[in-house]
């Protein structure tokens, strides 16, 4: 009786331990947050006459087992004249590497890299992949040095105390003690 009693409780115990070793943060957590600093940074992708918003926002981590995170906006970018509004509707593809940053116990994206760009305005729909230099660097800017997602302090505060290793599965970012280099 009292041996099988020790069976379970190491058993629990060791449960416990495993479930508090490891932290995931699924792409539906980081969308919403990036979601959130987009609209939050809305001004910055405003300059002049020309406005820019980003209506829809898709994120993968680690598309077909790659070590990146896929973003797909769409939104519309307008120029605001005196007496006429010319809007066009934009479709980008952006892969970006997530870094996770100790210090400030966060996920950014850097390195990256625009795959597509597509628009639709005044009866023209085709790829503007050269013409797009301005928004990625106006997206460099922002999600290169803005966390895209904040890790719980609250309830995985020793992420933030210990040397953490963060592996990319499909569909969620898995963060786990790193015991070596």
């Amino acid at each position: 009786m009292f041996k099988s009693v020790v069976i379970a409780l190491s058993t629990l115990l060791l449960s416990a331990c495993a479930g508090l070793s490891q932290y995931s943060v699924s792409e539906g957590e980081i969308e919403k947050s990036l979601y959130t600093l987009l609209e939050q940074q809305a001004p910055r992708f405003t300059q002049g006459l020309v406005e820019t918003r980003v209506d829809n926002l898709d994120l993968q981590i680690g598309p077909d087992n790659r070590q990146v995170v896929r973003l797909n906006l769409q939104g519309e970018t307008a120029i605001n004249a005196l007496i006429a509004r010319f809007p066009a509707q934009l479709d980008l593809a952006i892969e970006g590497r997530p870094v996770y940053d100790r210090q400030q116990n966060a996920i950014f994206l850097r390195d990256l890299k625009l795959l597509q760009s597509k628009v639709d305005a005044f009866g023209y729909k085709g790829d503007m992949t050269a013409a797009s230099a301005g928004m990625m660097q106006l997206l460099r800017a922002v999600l290169e040095n803005q966390p895209v997602y904040r890790l719980d302090d609250s309830r995985y505060s020793w992420l933030s105390k210990a040397p953490v290793a963060m592996d990319i599965a499909p569909g969620r970012l898995v963060f786990s003690p790193r015991f070596s280099d």
